[in-house]
């Protein structure tokens, strides 16, 4: 229903089908999804998000969305937490992503997490929690945290349309590990960025 397999981890899932079938049949979709959701889907719960962009809100699935963040982690839990905010629009829904950002143990995770804090208003908190995820290891987890704040700040495009940002932050050359002079790169980079998104 949302693509070939590879594309749907590679580009995305296409949800057109999904909203069809909701518009058709919004009781099949709606346990299929609460059985995604049980089963520890995280594209069940983004399927929730899309749902409720379309106008198609299946509020009956906010108690297992909030039962099920309660132990998850990872992408699992920042897409839970999405398609939470998406139903209820309360901003604290932030948090559990934010808490993926700075502890997720796998790049991939906090990678989905600096994405998609990008929906939220900025706070203190999540600006502070962005910068930090500027200095991350990976580069990925730098690239959209960096991406994020700029939205914050309002400023254009991504942060490769800023080069002299984009330099600080960008890859080591040849995987090489991080120097001391690169992870002071990272933080100017960061504290530069979130000024700008405080102001």
């Amino acid at each position: 229903m949302f693509g070939d397999p590879y594309l749907v981890m590679h580009d995305g899932p296409d949800f057109t089908a999904m909203l069809g079938a909701a518009r058709s049949n919004a009781q099949s979709v709606t346990r299929m999804l609460t059985a995604g959701i049980s089963a520890g889907d995280p594209l069940a719960a983004e399927s929730v998000t899309a749902l409720t962009s379309a106008g198609l809100a299946p509020v009956q699935l906010q108690a297992p969305l909030a039962t099920a963040i309660a132990t998850a982690s990872g992408t699992l839990r920042v897409r839970l937490a999405q398609a939470l905010y998406a139903l209820t629009a309360d901003p604290a829904w932030a948090d559990p992503i934010a808490s993926v950002l700075a502890t997720g143990p796998h790049w991939s995770h906090r990678k989905d997490a600096a994405i998609a804090l990008a929906t939220f208003a900025p706070t203190p908190d999540l600006i502070q929690a962005l910068s930090q995820a500027v200095c991350d290891a990976d580069s990925l987890v730098r690239y959209h945290a960096a991406n994020t704040l700029l939205r914050y700040a309002g400023l254009p495009g991504t942060i490769a349309d800023h080069p002299e940002l984009f330099a600080k932050i960008r890859k080591p050359v040849a995987d090489r590990p991080a120097s001391a002079a690169d992870r002071s790169a990272w933080q100017d980079a960061a504290d530069q960025l979130s000024a700008a998104a405080l102001h």
